[in-house]
């Protein structure tokens, strides 16, 4: 094979590979959508047989909607770092669900803790952010 067709695959490999990692962003950026906006976080919070297949989903004990899919997917991610991808609206979800979750399922609260968070590394964090995240005026 000669130097130019070499150069020519190469250069498309790092064309592809650009591109891969773009829909990947995308993606993300997506699924935080659908996890933060497509749903009003109360209608779940505050409907206890919803918030009930939520958290199932969520443990893995239980079978999950396409929503509660997106946002399952999106924990790990959220949790370490503290929503550190998300739009400042996406934020305010994520500081709203948590404020009238951990009082409402404190039991449920542990429960995710010690599936996404066994090293304790990341409550702490999370907490701090409800304390002091405000959204810009």
């Amino acid at each position: 094979m000669s130097d130019a067709l070499r150069s020519m695959r190469s250069a498309g490999q790092l064309v592809l590979l650009f591109l891969g990692l773009a829909l990947v962003v995308l993606a993300q950026e997506e699924d935080y959508e659908k996890a933060f906006e497509s749903v009003d976080p109360d209608e779940i919070l505050n409907n206890d047989r919803i918030l009930d297949s939520y958290v199932r989903c969520f443990l893995g004990t239980g079978s999950c909607n396409e929503h509660a899919a997106t946002i399952k997917k999106t924990i790990p991610e959220v949790m370490s770092t503290v929503c550190g991808k998300c739009s400042d609206k996406q934020k305010a979800v994520f500081k709203h669900s948590l404020e009238v979750f951990i009082p409402k399922r404190p039991e449920d609260w542990k429960k995710m803790l010690k599936a996404y968070d066994p090293n304790g590394e990341y409550e702490p964090k999370i907490m701090e952010f409800l304390k002091t995240w405000t959204p810009p005026s």
